[in-house]
């Protein structure tokens, strides 16, 4: 796990000790604080030569609900991206949190589940929720503020790093090698994705007549794996030197 990822599981961890819908309103807040939004409050102490990791760190040494008020049942919190302030609310709805964040006149929103949520929650379900509300969310506002205020969209290198695993999911060979080339974060991001070389692997061993479950087999780096499950699909042979 790198460092990046260590540092906002713990931020998660904090948010999920917190119950119901103080629960569910701080899990979207730091997925929020996750895509590159900061805290108001903390905007002063972070610039641009910060990393996510610093402000992860800041959020963590404080308490998640000292970032954001509760009136009438409401949650509202503060945060800012490229100086422009934005509102991230959370308003209970039964056994959910419908979710908003807004900036000037453009709100996204989505709803959080507390029987999903809370009593059978676990990594890959985390990890289904961040997809979900980055996709609904938090990043349609960044790329429209970074629109505005920069005057393009971020690019693959400015979103999450699971939605560019979800992309490079949807990729074939061909096009993934073409973005290992764009630049270094692409490259390492589609080399180092060993569930995206397994599920590759698997793929090209269906279409040969080998019986033996590759996934069964202690391999550890996959992407060598699929060179060789293409060499046989292929039917090209590995070259031996012959010496006398």
């Amino acid at each position: 796990m790198n460092s990046l990822t260590s540092e906002f599981s713990s931020l998660l961890s904090n948010a999920l000790t917190s119950l119901g819908h103080e629960r569910l309103f701080n899990i979207g807040f730091v997925f929020t604080v996750e895509t590159g939004f900061i805290p108001s409050s903390l905007a002063e102490h972070f610039d641009s030569t910060n990393s996510n990791i610093e402000l992860a760190k800041m959020v963590n040494s404080l308490p998640l609900n000292s970032f954001w008020q509760k009136n009438h049942n409401i949650f509202n919190a503060e945060l800012v991206m490229s100086n422009q302030l934005c509102h991230l609310i959370g308003v209970p709805n039964d056994d959910s949190l419908i979710i908003t964040l807004s900036y000037s006149n453009i709100s996204k929103c989505t709803s959080f589940e507390i029987d999903r949520s809370i009593s059978s929650i676990s990594t890959e379900h985390v990890a289904h929720l961040s997809l979900k509300y980055k996709n609904l969310v938090s990043v349609p506002i960044k790329c429209a503020i970074l629109e505005i205020t920069v005057g393009q969209y971020p690019g693959l290198c400015g979103i999450p790093e699971e939605l560019i695993s979800y992309i490079v999911a949807k990729l074939n060979t061909s096009d993934l090698y073409t973005l290992m080339r764009c630049c270094k974060k692409m490259y390492l991001s589609v080399i180092n994705n060993q569930f995206l070389w397994k599920t590759l692997t698997v793929e090209k061993y269906k279409k040969t007549k080998l019986s033996a479950d590759i996934t069964q087999q202690p391999i550890v780096d996959w992407r060598i794996a699929y060179y060789e499950a293409n060499r046989l699909t292929s039917g090209r042979r590995t070259n031996q030197i012959i010496r006398e």
